[in-house]
């Protein structure tokens, strides 16, 4: 207790520091324990290798989006005499819809579950299960190229598939940059990381655009199986690289505190279940929160933009896969700014304004779609959504952006792996629930007003209760040590923003009110039936109302 209490005492007095004497003393804490204090060329090798890492996973992440860009509506085709099925036809499926997200929702299963092996990652350490996630998730991934015609195809397609999303390696790789970088630049190498692996989506879109496909010995692959098959190349680059990787700093040090906890008969502090402990509940439900309907949002979207665009667009499969360059490059433009934004601008003020930003892409994608009539072709409109899109993409890569960073940041070295795997299956619950949601909402339940462009609309309910819980919850990390967040966010109590501590409440009730209107009055314009907005608006505004509600129980307990 005595030692806790100089702790919190020897902080204090820090803080009240100057900010330049902070930072020269922060500095001289990382220099003295061996970590970097600016780039060094050990550094740029790890964000190359993590990047190319990263590169494979967004390119399978943008594969399956654009195979479904060739939407065919019957299901009685001769599969065998076509030459280059899309994604549905290929299995037969492609007059069910419902069908087709029940498909995805099952494929996604095996993001969820990965939180089985992240507690390993800090057990055995960041470098030896890189290799394996990485690894195991290309191995998959081709293997899914291969999958036959049919439903039987299909089966197998998913085993493949959800195996595949089972060992999911970006997360690792963030964790090893985020230890691994100096205070002032280490959103910007995060971002940096997340925008090379947006190159991957890019490659991917010049493959759909040009309709490339891989033959191997007198078998001719479709586009969406080229796609798959030739992230093999990714073995060329990440095996030999690998051996130059070298365990972090940080995970050594904890490794040696932990086997000297053991020596003395103490407890470990790590486990599978040592992130839901109350010390961690704050960040715990942040990152669960703005994980879940961060995903929601940007899942259902990344997902189905192909398929709103071939359907509710009339644009053909190659030029979806010219227009997707343009959306995905601004996915990719955002997080190269998102880490110099982050670092400049702070986390919170990134998260409000980016967020802003995505309401106004958001709006700008959906409602002009209302006004194509049938199956004309409008090139207006069309530059008009990718305007929006494009908007959109730079807004929520830099707001995702700046939340992964503050995740990653709040959670201490010893349950950070497992912190992220449980937040991270959280959140990717939502790529199971996305895809039924969304072809359910847009094919079932009713016409032009509750199609694709109203359910991308619907996004606007998650997107006020992520700026406003990270608001409420989130702590400006900006140029701090990764051991001083921990310490003054999480095993201290924060104190109420005095007389606004209601404040922003109220503005979240606006907020609601206002995003209850305008999708009411899209859904009558459009002459939806009135129950059919209902369902979907209750659904989506029930989901984050009740976020909000978890928001405001944990806020009330971390402050005195």
């Amino acid at each position: 207790m005595i030692k806790e209490k100089e702790k919190k005492e020897s902080l204090k007095a820090f803080k009240d520091l100057p900010k330049e004497e902070r930072r020269k003393i922060r500095e001289k804490r990382r220099a003295e324990v061996g970590l970097p204090t600016k780039m060094n060329r050990y550094l740029w090798f790890v964000l190359i290798f993590t990047g190319i890492v990263n590169f494979f996973d967004e390119w399978c992440t943008i594969a399956i989006t654009l195979a479904m860009s060739g939407f065919s509506g019957g299901i009685n085709l001769d599969l065998l005499k076509l030459t280059n099925p899309d994604f549905f036809t290929y299995f037969g499926i492609a007059g069910s819809p419902v069908t087709m997200g029940i498909v995805l929702s099952i494929a996604g299963i095996g993001v969820m579950a990965s939180v089985s092996f992240k507690y390993l990652v800090d057990k055995y350490g960041r470098r030896p299960l890189t290799i394996v996630t990485s690894l195991a998730f290309i191995t998959f991934s081709v293997f899914i190229s291969f999958s036959p015609l049919g439903i039987d195809g299909l089966r197998i397609f998913l085993i493949f598939r959800i195996l595949a999303n089972y060992f999911l390696s970006a997360d690792i790789v963030i964790l090893i940059i985020a230890e691994e970088s100096p205070n002032d630049i280490r959103g910007r190498l995060i971002g940096m990381l997340l925008a090379i692996g947006s190159i991957g989506g890019v490659a991917c879109g010049i493959i759909q655009a040009t309709g490339i496909q891989v033959q191997i010995s007198s078998t001719i692959l479709t586009t969406w199986q080229s796609m798959f098959f030739l992230t093999s190349v990714g073995y060329i680059f990440i095996i030999p690289l690998f051996f130059f990787l070298k365990e972090t700093k940080r995970f050594e040090a904890m490794k040696k505190y932990e086997n000297w906890r053991k020596n003395r008969g103490l407890k470990p502090k790590t486990g599978w279940f040592t992130p839901w402990k109350k010390d961690f509940r704050r960040v715990m439900v942040l990152g669960c929160i703005v994980g879940f309907l961060g995903t929601l949002m940007s899942f259902a979207q990344l997902t189905f933009f192909a398929l709103y665009f071939a359907k509710e667009l009339n644009m053909s499969s190659e030029l979806i896969g010219i227009a997707a360059m343009p959306l995905i490059l601004a996915g990719g433009i955002g997080c190269f700014i998102a880490g110099s934004v982050t670092d400049r601008w702070g986390r919170i003020p990134t998260i409000h304004r980016s967020g802003c930003i995505t309401l106004l892409g958001t709006v700008i994608f959906s409602w002009p779609t209302v006004f194509v009539c049938g199956d004309l072709f409008n090139p207006f409109v069309i530059i008009l959504v990718i305007i929006g899109g494009i908007l959109g993409g730079i807004g929520a890569t830099l707001l995702l952006t700046a939340g992964v960073i503050i995740g990653v940041e709040m959670t201490p070295t010893h349950i950070r792996s497992t912190a992220a795997g449980w937040t991270g299956t959280i959140s990717r619950g939502a790529t199971v629930l996305a895809p039924f949601l969304m072809m359910f909402g847009a094919e079932k339940l009713g016409g032009l007003g509750l199609s694709y462009q109203f359910m991308f609309l619907l996004m606007i309910f998650p997107l006020c209760t992520v700026m406003f819980t990270a608001y409420l919850l989130a702590p400006e990390s900006k140029g701090r040590e990764l051991e001083e967040i921990v310490v003054t966010e999480i095993y201290t109590k924060q104190k109420k923003r005095e007389e606004n501590h209601a404040e922003p409440y109220y503005l979240y009730i606006l907020c609601f009110t206002v995003a209850l209107c305008c999708t009411f009055i899209y859904g009558i314009a459009t002459n939806a039936p009135l129950i059919n907005i209902l369902i979907m608006v209750s659904f989506y505004g029930g989901v984050s109302l009740f976020c909000f509600f978890l928001v405001f129980k944990v806020r009330e307990q971390i402050t005195e």
